[in-house]
């Protein structure tokens, strides 16, 4: 079984792409779905993106507050009535304010975008010298320029640049995944 893989420093990271293989194919094809139709409704998907995370930090701080309640007398209580407090209010904000909250989100993006693609380049420069790291560092250098980007021009263009650049994240992503896994051998 040893024979069938190269004998690379990086043999790790290249026997874990071939077992995930076919997840990775269809998790990329997935993605590059969702980056189409991002790119094409902007403005909904800014206004899902919003809702979705207004909702899930709503829920969560609902839950938190509804769990510090029980520690009523205790030490810990105010500490995490505070930690359910904070995701609430955020949700509550996200939900009530879409495009105060679009503003926000589209600055929390370009922070994800940022360390995302710091991460995908340091594992492809972890990677080199295996098929298909070029394509994650790429992958990882368009996630750096789209966040240098967001910062550029925010606040102005936050309700259609969310949807947008999330869009063109998800299809870069994507088409990495896809061509990460059409190179792996079987």
């Amino acid at each position: 079984m040893d024979r069938q893989y190269p004998a690379t420093p990086h043999r790790p990271v290249v026997v874990a792409i071939q077992h995930w293989r076919r997840r990775l194919s269809g998790t990329g094809v997935l993605m590059i779905v969702l980056g189409i139709l991002a790119i094409i409704m902007p403005v909904v998907s800014s206004y899902a993106v919003d809702f979705l995370i207004g909702a899930v930090l709503t829920f969560g701080g609902l839950l938190a507050v509804l769990m510090a309640l029980s520690f009523q007398g205790t030490r810990v209580f105010v500490w995490m009535l505070v930690a359910g407090m904070f995701p609430l209010c955020a949700g509550l904000y996200l939900l009530f304010f879409p495009s105060a909250g679009l503003v926000t989100l589209t600055f929390l993006i370009a922070a994800i975008l940022l360390l995302t693609g710091l991460s995908q380049s340091a594992f492809a420069f972890d990677m080199r010298g295996t098929k298909g790291a070029g394509w994650v560092l790429v992958s990882g250098l368009i996630s750096v320029g789209l966040a240098a980007l967001i910062f550029a021009i925010l606040p102005e263009a936050s309700t259609v640049l969310l949807g947008i650049l999330l869009g063109i994240d998800l299809l870069s992503s994507g088409i990495a995944l896809v061509l990460l896994a059409a190179v792996m051998p079987r």
